[in-house]
């Protein structure tokens, strides 16, 4: 974990691909970042491809889900890192660890889904802005016809 900046974390941190997150864990992580806990996570961290963790003195501090086909498109999302340790690095290391597992997988592509302020920082990994868009319909709502 090279790309940790801050020194003190080194040793204390843990990361790995599948490591066991419980739902709780989960939703505590999103609520400290200010993100919907909306959705039953117990299912959605069995329909994920594979996930990265960041663990800091056992406590779940960075979580990043991959989803998609292995012999298609992979997608990177909801990348959750803990505000305590935002701009330290952690960030940096789970998607160094993700683009390498993707990457063994050998997809077609690999895609981020990311807000716009985000962007230069998925950027640095090479990622760049594709024809098209990204659109969204509320839950719940049926689309006209």
């Amino acid at each position: 974990m090279k790309s940790l900046k801050d020194p003190s974390l080194r040793g204390r941190i843990v990361m790995g691909k599948n490591l066991p997150v419980t739902a709780e864990e989960l939703l505590s992580l999103r609520r400290a970042v200010g993100w919907s806990i909306k959705g039953d996570y117990g299912k959605i961290l069995k329909e994920d491809l594979f996930h990265i963790t960041a663990r800091l003195d056992g406590k779940l501090v960075g979580f990043l889900p991959v989803t998609g086909s292995p012999h298609g498109d992979l997608l990177i999302y909801n990348m959750c890192v803990h505000p305590d340790v935002q701009r330290k690095g952690v960030g940096t290391c789970l998607v160094e660890m993700a683009l390498r597992t993707c990457q063994e997988l050998n997809p077609l592509g690999i895609n981020v889904l990311f807000e716009e302020e985000n962007r230069p920082f998925f950027e640095r990994f090479g990622f760049r802005i594709m024809n098209g868009g990204y659109m969204d319909i509320l839950s719940g709502l049926t689309p006209s016809k």
